[in-house]
């Protein structure tokens, strides 16, 4: 795990946090091993670096509230030799905190990082205009809130050299009322995430009841048949997706927050079903943290 420092960080986790670096330093430490003997450029991309710190809370035995600070993704992403890094973030304070911690942290590194200032749907464009055939990218990210547009996965989609980490925000689900009854700005915003209209009727049906006026009312489906739906969803750009994803609860209240998912743009079967083990384990080993 990270490094533990009193240093602030620029976000507050939990359990969650700890599973979520646990999951993509492990498949960082994997992938590099995988590819030691290819001639290719490897390339580590954050498109929502923060600050490079993560404040954790937890209770002790007596029941004080009490805080550690560890290092987050791409701090994390440092301790291994990746030709380039490059962390995006649009917040120019926290890009800034991030260029300190890299420079205390790891100071030889700090020529092969490209800090980038700006909207990731944006600045990540250019990014992967720099990526060939040549190079290697795990990428990951990691959204603050419901930022990230289908047309940028679109984008990664393309690119043929990425294995990409996305943890999705299933806040997203709290916007699609139970009953279909979604403000237009709601249904808009659920639409920009899935890149698509068309979950009003996926995820919707017809109850066998009527309003006491003889309308039609409509049911939502099970949580778990969103979460596939999504899933489905990330398939239709991308040649292979993770059946294995790992769903983060907010401990406290047990409550689903995230689904890491894990996708690839290699279309080589070979190159899937290696990835598609490591996953598996990976996402396994998180049970015993």
């Amino acid at each position: 795990m990270g490094k533990q420092t009193k240093q602030k960080g620029s976000h507050f986790g939990g359990e969650w946090t700890i599973q979520k670096l646990h999951i993509i330093e492990e498949y960082a430490k994997t992938y590099l091993t995988a590819l030691k003997n290819q001639k290719v450029k490897k390339i580590y991309v954050d498109g929502f670096a923060g600050s490079g710190k993560t404040e954790l809370k937890s209770s002790s035995k007596d029941g004080e509230q009490q805080s550690i600070t560890v290092d987050g993704s791409a701090l994390l992403s440092l301790k291994y030799d990746f030709d380039e890094y490059y962390f995006l973030e649009v917040d120019e304070g926290r890009i800034a905190s991030l260029k300190e911690n890299v420079k205390t942290s790891y100071p030889e590194k700090v020529g092969k990082v490209h800090f980038i200032t700006g909207d990731c749907n944006k600045k990540l464009s250019d990014v992967l205009s720099e990526i060939t055939l040549y190079h290697r990218c795990l990428m990951f990210l990691d959204p603050y809130a419901l930022e990230l547009k289908w047309e940028t996965l679109e984008k990664i989609s393309k690119c043929g050299v990425v294995d990409l980490w996305y943890l999705f925000p299933l806040s997203v689900v709290r916007l699609m009322a139970k009953d279909k009854d979604i403000p237009d700005g709601n249904k808009d915003k659920v639409t920009s995430i899935l890149g698509t209209d068309e979950w009003l009727n996926e995820l919707f049906f017809e109850s066998p009841q009527l309003t006491l006026f003889g309308d039609t009312q409509y049911e939502r489906v099970e949580y778990d048949k969103i979460l596939e739906y999504i899933k489905k969803r990330f398939a239709t750009i991308f040649p292979f997706v993770s059946p294995n994803s790992k769903i983060l609860k907010n401990e406290a209240k047990n409550s689903p927050m995230f689904m890491l998912c894990f996708m690839m743009t290699n279309q080589s079967g070979k190159a899937q079903g290696l990835a598609s083990k490591i996953v598996k384990g990976i996402i396994s080993s998180t049970e015993r943290l």
